[in-house]
């Protein structure tokens, strides 16, 4: 019998050992299958059904069949929690993960998912991996995170994470990676220095970091021992950059990104940093010489971009053997082209002042493969470029230079973007650059090209005509002296987008092979001399649109009636408009569908016109009355005199009296300063009160002087038409309306949003290839303050030459798309008219308010004195209202 219990009992210690045995090699922790499940509640949609079907227990009873559950083979916990790039969305609780006491990897990024981030993964302090990147979560980073002592990657980028960092990054001994680009953090970026040990890739870009760079040596030792990638881009630094003493330390620094910021000062030598392979300074305060040995090769450079910041001298010659990209574009660089490029792929230096010849470029070495030296001083005839075998952009505009295009130019294989507008080059254009079957985008504008466009192939020299030219999407020969006819075989160009022949003098019929061009979203062919009908069934894709100034007839094709009246008028005087003239601002719309619809529209049409004139010649009533009342009422207060004559008021004889006060001890001001200075527009001077402004416009409206008129501002879009307040200059003893005395005296100020930096380094572009100059020129230019607008503040700059010219600079936010903006501008500066003075230049800085439109200026009587003198337009107007017919009042207008 005993032997019988000892059996049983070994027999049950066997089974329960085996069970044991079954479990430990199966079995899942309950506690941690239950954070799975509550972590899961936390998921609203899961668009590839990765988890809300899969974390099931019934159906799959093996987590680790589960999507992104990895468990350690031996201790079988949950380990790593992989959910990266599956759209999940919801608002996750951190909390439910506290019970994953062994969890080392958690990484959900590339989801939408959104709340704060709990302090409870704090708890976690297994964790070594942890990735949140690429999600909506908002709130501060918990300071607990820095409990996470084994932490050695962080990833929290593309979040909306807000505030500072917390204390205590400094006890994460273990963290190499450090991400939290793209959010919206602040703090000194001197104090974080000091708080980073043994990182070696810290990305803190597009954030509000503030703060300089020269701190002091002891401060970035611990960050400069292991640093081998910074990127502090985008952010708010200021002050001077790192110090030379502090910038050796970085002894494994292989890459460094401080681009758009506002660092200050001249760089330190580079030279005690071999292993620095990326170097990247653009859109800063920097000056100085770029020092030698980062074109040289003691710095083993692949690429170097010191672009929109202030640096001078010249770069005679790169050796570098290293050296890919180099960006030194936007800077006041001069002297001429390097002899030697070495190595360079992509060279950018462009907006500078480099002079001499372009033919230095025949000596170049042929690993060129973007090139742009646009916006320099650059002269001398294009050579054959043949030999740059791997070329594929090409950007030369707006230099100096001449002579005929060679037909060689294209033959480079990988060809794909020839950028020549608004330089001197004369002669027919080779036929070679229509064979091309690289070239995607050719732009000649702006030169003083003659002949055909060579479609039509010679009998005798060459075959032209190709049954396609598969490749070409942008085609630009504009402002040139073209002559002949639009070939039919424009219609090949399958891929065409933009086909851009305004200002020559093209003449014939216009192909009806336009209609093949499918793809084509903008075409203009104003400004020359076509005949004839417009093609039917043109581009459904087209959103830009222009035929004036031309002589065509017939009725306007029925998917081109959307278009505004300017796309067809002036010039066209025989064109029909099937359903009445559209409006001048009127939207592309779609083609109404019967006739009754027509009508209706028509009838609306009529009746908005006749309620707006009615309505105008009742507000001209008015502000008749109303300014005679003002103007009879400050006459009495100020003593004017009521026979002051038109002839007095030419000549600027009124006796002015002291409507603004001012100290004895005020000096006058001067009335011309640097054009780009930022004291043009000072704090102070960017506000007017209310109450001094309308004194300002009754003394312009009475006492009109010499005044700057520049109509070529007529564009209600871009520009204001309106009377400025002050449009002279200062008389002795008067201060500019926009100088400080002046303002001083305002109470209550309503700020005008116009920036004027220290120097212009964005872009220049010519409409008309008689003028020339720099923007270093224009930087450099005296200016006046002419007077200020809703739509920005207009100025008279003088250039070196002495030629003068009338500026406008847009207010801020007015102009955002550079495109629509150029093709607004091209419009107005195609206008030819007598009492029309045309734009002839406009400005694109790099920021939002450096936005300017150039013309000639023009000295004549101001718009007030023609309005409001006695004698004036207005009282014809209205006499002629009153006595006369409609015709002779429009006539008058």
């Amino acid at each position: 019998m005993n032997l019988s219990i000892s059996f049983a009992f070994s027999s049950y210690l066997l089974l329960l050992l085996l069970f044991s045995g079954v479990a430990s090699a199966s079995g899942f922790d309950p506690s941690e299958l239950r954070s799975l499940l509550e972590f899961k509640k936390g998921i609203k949609t899961d668009p590839f059904d990765k988890v809300l079907s899969v974390w099931d227990p019934d159906s799959r009873p093996d987590p680790t069949s589960w999507t992104g559950v990895t468990r350690d083979p031996n201790s079988g916990s949950i380990v790593s929690l992989n959910l990266d790039r599956l759209g999940l969305v919801g608002d996750l609780k951190f909390h439910t993960l506290t019970p994953l006491k062994n969890l080392q990897n958690l990484s959900l990024s590339g989801n939408a998912f959104t709340g704060r981030v709990a302090p409870a993964l704090g708890s976690i302090t297994s964790l070594q991996h942890l990735d949140l990147s690429n999600n909506q979560f908002i709130g501060t980073i918990p300071g607990r995170i820095t409990d996470l002592y084994g932490l050695n990657y962080l990833n929290l980028s593309g979040n909306k994470f807000d505030g500072g960092l917390p204390a205590g990054f400094r006890d994460l001994q273990q963290l190499r990676v450090l991400d939290l680009h793209n959010n919206a953090l602040r703090g000194d970026i001197g104090q974080l220095f000091t708080e980073l040990r043994n990182v070696e890739h810290v990305d803190l870009s597009y954030n509000a970091f503030y703060g300089g760079l020269s701190v002091a040596v002891e401060n970035v030792s611990s960050l400069a021992n292991t640093a081998r990638f910074v990127n502090l881009s985008h952010n708010q630094l200021n002050g001077g950059f790192f110090k030379e003493e502090a910038i050796g330390l970085f002894k494994n620094l292989q890459v460094l990104d401080l681009g758009d910021n506002l660092i200050a000062g001249s760089l330190p030598s580079f030279g005690s940093l071999p292993g620095l392979r990326v170097l990247r300074l653009g859109t800063n305060q920097l000056f100085g010489p770029v020092p030698v040995e980062l074109l040289e090769g003691s710095v083993r450079l692949e690429e170097l971009d010191l672009s929109r910041n202030g640096f001078t001298g010249s770069v005679r010659v790169i050796n570098s053997t290293t050296l890919k990209v180099l960006n030194l574009s936007s800077n006041q660089l001069s002297g001429d082209l390097p002899s030697s490029l070495r190595s360079c792929e992509i060279v950018d230096l462009s907006g500078n002042t480099i002079s001499g010849d372009i033919s230095v470029m025949e000596n170049w070495e042929a690993s060129l493969v973007v090139l742009n030296l646009s916006s320099n001083k650059l002269s001398g005839s294009l050579s054959n470029l043949s030999h740059f075998e791997d070329l594929n952009t090409l950007n030369l505009r707006n230099n100096s230079l001449t002579g005929a295009l060679p037909p060689l130019l294209v033959t480079s294989p990988r060809l794909s973007v020839v950028e020549l507008s608004f330089n001197q080059l004369t002669g027919p254009i080779p036929g070679s650059f229509f064979t091309s079957t690289t070239l995607k985008s050719l732009n000649l504008s702006g030169n003083h090209l003659s002949g055909v466009i060579p479609l039509q192939g010679s009998r005798v020299n060459e075959l032209l005509v190709m049954s396609s030219y598969p490749q070409m999407e942008s085609l630009d020969l504009s402002y040139n002296s073209l002559t002949g006819g639009l070939p039919s075989e424009i219609g090949n160009i399958a891929a065409l987008k933009l086909l851009n022949l305004a200002n020559n003098d093209l003449s014939g019929q216009l192909p009806s092979e336009l209609s093949k061009l499918s793809n084509l979203e903008y075409l203009d062919l104003s400004g020359n001399n076509f005949k004839g009908k417009i093609p039917d069934r043109l581009s459904t894709s087209l959103n830009g649109f222009n035929v004036s100034y031309n002589d065509l007839s017939g009725p306007i094709p029925e998917n081109l009636r959307g278009f505004p009246l300017s796309s067809f008028s002036p010039g066209n005087r025989l064109l029909i408009f099937p359903h009445g003239m559209p409006s001048a601002n009127s939207a592309q719309v779609q083609p109404p569908d019967h006739a009754g619809h027509h009508n209706s529209k028509s009838n609306v049409r009529v009746s908005i016109i006749v309620a707006s004139v009615v309505a105008a010649v009742m507000i001209v009533f008015v502000l008749l009355a109303y300014h005679r009342a003002q103007v009879k009422e400050f006459r009495g207060r100020s003593g004017f005199s009521e026979t002051t004559t038109v002839g007095d008021a030419k000549l600027g004889r009124f006796s002015r009296p002291s409507v603004f006060k001012f100290h004895s001890n005020v000096q006058t001001p001067q009335t011309s300063l640097s054009f780009s200075n930022d004291h043009l527009l000072t704090s102070k001077s960017r506000s007017l009160s209310g109450r001094q402004e309308f004194v300002a416009e009754i003394v312009e409206h009475d006492a009109p002087e010499r005044a700057t008129t520049s109509s070529a501002y007529v564009n209600t879009n871009l520009l204001d038409n309106e009377p400025t307040t002050s449009g002279r200059k200062s008389s002795p003893g008067s201060p500019l309306p926009s100088s400080p005395h002046f303002i001083e005296s305002c109470e209550q100020p309503a700020i005008l949003d116009v920036y004027s930096p220290d120097r212009l380094v964005g872009e220049l572009f010519f409409l008309d290839t008689s003028l020339k100059f720099t923007i270093e020129e224009l930087s450099r230019a005296p200016a006046e303050v002419l007077g200020r607008g809703s739509h920005g503040t207009l100025y008279k700059a003088t250039l070196r030459d002495g030629h003068m010219l009338t500026v406008k600079w847009l207010r801020v936010g007015l102009v955002k798309n550079k495109k629509e903006f150029a093709k607004e501008v091209k419009k107005i500066g195609s206008v030819r008219q007598p009492n029309f003075v045309p734009v002839r230049a406009y400005y694109w800085g790099p920021r939002e308010q450096e936005r300017l439109l150039l013309a000639d200026y023009i000295d004549c009587d101001s718009l007030a004195l023609h309005l409001y003198a006695r004698g004036n337009l207005l009282y014809k107007i209205l006499e002629v209202k009153q006595h006369g017919s409609r015709q002779e009042m429009i006539a008058l207008i």
